[in-house]
């Protein structure tokens, strides 16, 4: 099992071709998953970290989030080991300087493992060298740096931020240098737990930290506009108390797992999504789901509709296609007063409500694309003529 996944997940050369035969195309995302899906026990059997890391990448990029979450967290249990080691050499050394991971023969390398490193370190810390144990189980852990932060991504977009604020804290207590936990946790805390001011307290300490940290980030910016906000939510007494403005849009929300009142996906947390990672594949994953998002609409399945938006718009809240999608949608759920704020956004921008109505009725939905223009030329009469032969 686990060849056949190496095989498929390195996207493994084609084998060898006679002289002058046309190149085999290499298989797309979509075609490695499903022989991945078709692969029994893959979820269940014991899998080196490399292997599970590399699946939960895969997934996450296919918008599998539950999935990924399986394989992210596999890979972070193979790794406690390493860590435990990490953190007991790191008190050991302590004020001493760390040498570098090539000076005791633990740079990255092709066949540099974590299992072959972790092995490394043990040689190391059995010789009484603790400074050079660190080096090398830092060596080793350093794609965990990235992967606890996508755990916590994907943790949240399964709407458990308890779960993901866990996973952002765990990883800084690891790596207190890792900028994108620190900046993930600290949008988090103040979108989820924006009321509590000893949390927001907490949130303007790492955007702080972030931001002496890491200056010339480009996330600098909006970390700075987040401080001042989580500064003027502690002064107001709470994140609710601040005046709300359409642009901050908290009917763009994921559904709550229970039946309470769903929790609010704001610009702030937004902003922490869309500089994740993407690939070709994920780019074109966000755009059958808006597509997959409108063929709903048109049938009339707004629940299924909304559920497809809601995984796009942390990565896309700038799409205007997707929120005068979401717009539409919230509306025909009736999610008052909400749909009415969502709309008021979305018709900012009329040219993408016109294309969602041309793709509505494209798809067969002639009166809800109708609706649709309709109720754009009743919020925006100065666009009324503009469509003309569509009412």
């Amino acid at each position: 099992m686990i060849a056949l996944v190496l095989l498929v997940l390195a996207q493994a050369a084609p084998p060898a071709l006679p002289p002058n035969h046309p190149p085999m195309a290499a298989p797309s995302a979509d075609d490695l998953v499903k022989k991945l899906d078709a692969t029994a026990g893959l979820k269940e059997k014991d899998k080196p970290f490399e292997i599970a890391a590399s699946l939960g990448r895969l997934y996450f990029g296919q918008g599998r989030y539950a999935d990924a979450q399986t394989f992210f967290k596999q890979a972070v249990a193979g790794a406690e080991g390493a860590r435990a080691s990490f953190l007991a050499q790191k008190k050991l050394a302590g004020n001493k300087p760390v040498p570098g991971a090539a000076e005791v023969g633990c740079e990255p390398k092709p066949d540099a493992t974590l299992v072959v490193l972790q092995e490394k370190a043990k040689a190391l810390a059995a010789a009484k060298n603790a400074p050079g144990a660190v080096a090398c189980l830092k060596a080793a852990l350093a794609p965990l740096m990235e992967l606890e932060v996508m755990l916590g991504h994907t943790q949240f977009l399964l709407h458990d931020p308890a779960a993901a604020l866990f996973t952002y804290t765990r990883a800084l207590e690891t790596f207190p240098s890792n900028g994108e936990a620190r900046y993930a946790r600290a949008a988090l805390t103040l979108d989820a737990y924006g009321d509590d001011v000893a949390a927001l307290g907490r949130a303007k300490t790492d955007f702080e930290t972030f931001l002496t940290d890491a200056p010339t980030s480009p996330r600098a910016p909006t970390a700075k506009r987040l401080l001042e906000r989580t500064k003027a939510a502690i002064a107001a007494g709470g994140l609710s108390k601040l005046a709300v403005t359409a642009e901050q849009i908290a009917a763009l929300a994921p559904a709550a797992p229970t039946g309470t009142q769903p929790p609010v996906l704001t610009k702030e947390l937004m902003d922490a999504f869309q500089n994740t990672p993407r690939t070709p594949e994920m780019e074109s994953n966000f755009a059958k789901l808006v597509s997959d998002a409108e063929e709903h609409l048109a049938r009339g399945r707004f629940q299924d509709a909304l559920t497809a938006y809601k995984q796009v718009m942390p990565y896309q809240p700038e799409n205007a296609r997707l929120r005068a999608g979401m717009a539409w949608t919230m509306i025909k759920l009736n999610r008052q007063p909400m749909a009415d704020n969502v709309w008021r956004v979305a018709s900012q921008t009329p040219d993408a409500v016109v294309e969602l109505g041309d793709s509505l009725k494209a798809k067969g939905d002639v009166e809800g694309a109708r609706a649709v223009w309709q109720r754009l030329k009743d919020t925006v009469p100065e666009y009324g003529p503009k469509l003309q032969g569509k009412l």
